[in-house]
C-alpha cells in the first residue's frame, strides 16, 4: 500500500513538485530521474569524462576500496563488485550518510538497500554497463550530538532516548571529526540499556553479540558504522567508501584548490541559484565565501578570507598566509575538508557516479548545485528519490481496521480524536438522562394533581418517593458517564500509542526509530524483508507490513 507524498505532513514544497512535476524543475537539476534515456545520457557523459585530467587511475581508487572495506569486514561480492569499478564501462550507485550510532535513524537503512536496489536495476536496463552500489561515509562531520543517540520503543511502550558519551560525560562544543572518535568504557553501558530497554526474544542475544562486536572499546565510530551495517546488509555487494582517508583526499587537492583559488564564486553561484528557487520555494543551504574546513588539532573548523591574503578558522584564533595555506594543501591535504556545497564534488569527482540516492532534504538541496557542478566541471548525476517507508505492526494494523481509519488520517491527531470519541459516543449519557428526567418529571407532575383529588395525605408521601427516584437517577448518570469517560480515555490512549508506532514526536517513523527496535522483535531476516518488499519506482510513501511473508 502507498500514501502520496502531499496526503502527509513535513515534506517541503520543492521535494513535493520533485515528486510530481519534475518538468517544472529541469532548470535545476541536470537529469529527470524517471527518464531512462537521461539515465543513458548520464552514464554515456561521465564515460567520457571521468578520470579526464585528474592525478589518479580507477585502480588507484579501488586498491584503496579494497583495503578500507577489508577493514570494514565487507562481503565477497563487494570485492567482486570493487574489481568491477576498475573496468571503465563500470559506474557507481552512491548514497551516504552521517555516522549514525547503530545506523541512525532507519531512513539510513533504506538509503543502502535503495542504492543495491537502483544498482540492480540499471544492470538489468542497460546490460551493456555495469553499475556497482556505494555508501559514502560522511566521517568528517564534527556534529557529534546529532548522531550519539537513537531512539526506540521500549518494553514499557515509550520513546526511549539513549545517548553515548565519550568519558560518559557532555562536552561544551564538539569540533572533532566524529568518524575518528575511539570509543570507549562508556560504549558497553550504552549497548547495556539498550538492551535492557527492549522485551527479550528469540533474537536478542545474537543481535546484541553482533552489537557488541561491532560497537567495542577501541574502534572508531566509522569503523563501527560500516561493519554494524555490513552486518544488516550481507552479502548484497555495498562498496563503503571511507572520504576522510589521507590517500583519498591526497586525489583531492584539485578540488580543494580550486576552492581556495576561485573564492568567492562557487558561493555567488548557489546564490544565484537560490535566488531563482526562491521565487517559489525555501532553500535549505546557505553557502559560505570558501566551502571547505580545516582540520586544526583534531577539530574541525571553517575557513573564512581575511583582508591581505590571509585565512582564519571561524571560531578559534588560528590563521594562515596564503602560502602556508597553499603549503599544507600541498603537504597534508588530510586536513582540509568539505562542506555541504563541496562535498557532492568531492564524491563525484573521486567516484563514477551516474546516480545518488538522496532524501527529500538532499533532492532540496541538490537544486541548488546545478551551477556548481558545472564551475567544477563534473558532470551532475542523476539524483534519485530514496524510498520513504511506515512500517506496520500488528497492533497498528488492528487499530486502523477496527476503527476504520485510513492511514494518513493519523497524521492528524486532533481531528482524528474528536472523530474516534464522537463514532464512541453516539449519544451522551448526560442527553439521555436529561431527557428520562424531564419526561418523568412531567409525568410525576400530572399524577400528583390526579391523586391529589383522591386523598391530599397520600399525595405527599407519592412526592417524597417520586424525588427519591429522581435523585437516584442523578446516581445512575453520574455512573454511566464516567464508564462513557473511561471508554474516551481508553480510546484516547490507544490512539496515542498508535501514534507513538507510526508519528513518534510528530515526526515520520523512519526520520526517529533505530532498525534495533525491528531487528529485536522480527530477527536478522527482517532487512531482506525490507529489501523484498520495497518498490524502488514507486515514488510515495511505502506502507510495509512489519511481518508478512517473513519466514
Amino acid at each position: 500500500m502507498t500514501i502520496p507524498y502531499n496526503s502527509l505532513p513535513s515534506y517541503s514544497e520543492l521535494f513535493l513538485k520533485y515528486i510530481e512535476n519534475f518538468e517544472s524543475l529541469k532548470n535545476f537539476y541536470e537529469y529527470d530521474y524517471r527518464s531512462d534515456e537521461d539515465f543513458l545520457k548520464c552514464i554515456e557523459l561521465k564515460k567520457q569524462t571521468y578520470l579526464n585530467g585528474k592525478n589518479f587511475f580507477r585502480n588507484d581508487i579501488c586498491e584503496i576500496l579494497k583495503e578500507q572495506n577489508e577493514n570494514f569486514l565487507s562481503s565477497e561480492k563487494t570485492f567482486d563488485n570493487i574489481k568491477l569499478l576498475n573496468e571503465h564501462d563500470t559506474f557507481a550507485v552512491v548514497t551516504g550518510q552521517q555516522l549514525g550510532f547503530l545506523s541512525g535513524p532507519y531512513y539510513t537503512i533504506l538509503k543502502a538497500i535503495n542504492t543495491i536496489q537502483l544498482s540492480e536495476k540499471l544492470n538489468k536496463k542497460f546490460p551493456e554497463y555495469k553499475f556497482v552500489p556505494v555508501f559514502w561515509l560522511e566521517a568528517d562531520d564534527h556534529d557529534f550530538l546529532e548522531i550519539n543517540n537513537i531512539n526506540v520503543i521500549s518494553k514499557e511502550n515509550d520513546l526511549k532516548n539513549i545517548k553515548y558519551f565519550e568519558k560518559g560525560q557532555e562536552s561544551e562544543k564538539y569540533l572533532k571529526p566524529a568518524g575518528n572518535i575511539v570509543l570507549d568504557e562508556f560504549t558497553d553501558p550504552f549497548v547495556n540499556e539498550l538492551e535492557a530497554t527492549f522485551n527479550k526474544t528469540d533474537f536478542t542475544e545474537n543481535l546484541f553479540r553482533s552489537i557488541r562486536e561491532t560497537y567495542k572499546t577501541g574502534s572508531d565510530i566509522k569503523t563501527a558504522f560500516a561493519r554494524f551495517l555490513n552486518s544488516l546488509i550481507g552479502n548484497k555487494g555495498l562498496v563503503f567508501i571511507d572520504p576522510t582517508d589521507a590517500a583519498v583526499k591526497k586525489f583531492l587537492k584539485p578540488v580543494f584548490e580550486t576552492e581556495l583559488n576561485t573564492s568567492p564564486q562557487v558561493c555567488e553561484k548557489v546564490i544565484n541559484t537560490s535566488v531563482e528557487l526562491e521565487q517559489s520555494y525555501s532553500v535549505q543551504v546557505k553557502p559560505k565565501p570558501i566551502n571547505l574546513f580545516y582540520i586544526h588539532e583534531g577539530h574541525r573548523y571553517l575557513l573564512e578570507p581575511r583582508e591581505n591574503d590571509v585565512y582564519a578558522l571561524k571560531h578559534s584564533r588560528q590563521k594562515f598566509s596564503r602560502e602556508e595555506l597553499y603549503g599544507l594543501l600541498e603537504s597534508n591535504p588530510e586536513r582540509f575538508s568539505w562542506n555541504v556545497v563541496t562535498r557532492p564534488i568531492c564524491q563525484d569527482y573521486i567516484l563514477p557516479t551516474v546516480a545518488y540516492i538522496g532524501g527529500p532534504s538532499e533532492i532540496s538541496y541538490f537544486g541548488q548545485f546545478k551551477e556548481v557542478y558545472k564551475f567544477f566541471n563534473i558532470p551532475m548525476p542523476v539524483i534519485y528519490p530514496r524510498t520513504s517507508v511506515t512500517i506496520l505492526e500488528n497492533r497498528v494494523k488492528s487499530f486502523l481496521e477496527k476503527n476504520q481509519i485510513k492511514f494518513n488520517e493519523l497524521f492528524y491527531e486532533k481531528d482524528l480524536a474528536k472523530k474516534l470519541l464522537k463514532e464512541s459516543s453516539v449519544v451522551s449519557a448526560d442527553e439521555i438522562f436529561s431527557e428520562m428526567k424531564e419526561e418523568l418529571t412531567g409525568l410525576f407532575y400530572t399524577y400528583e394533581k390526579e391523586l391529589s383529588r383522591i386523598d391530599v395525605n397520600q399525595t405527599e408521601a407519592f412526592i417524597k418517593r417520586n424525588r427519591q427516584f429522581l435523585e437516584s437517577l442523578d446516581v445512575a448518570r453520574d455512573k454511566f458517564s464516567g464508564a462513557q469517560s473511561k471508554q474516551n480515555e481508553i480510546i484516547s490512549n490507544q490512539l496515542s500509542k498508535v501514534l507513538l508506532y507510526i508519528y513518534p514526536d510528530n515526526t515520520l517513523q523512519e526520520r526517529v526509530l533505530n532498525i534495533t527496535y525491528f531487528l529485536n522483535k522480527y530477527g536478522p531476516a527482517f532487512t531482506d524483508h525490507l529489501m523484498n518488499e520495497i518498490k524502488i519506482d514507486d515514488f510515495s510513501h511505502q506502507l510495509i507490513d512489519a511481518s508478512s511473508g517473513m519466514n
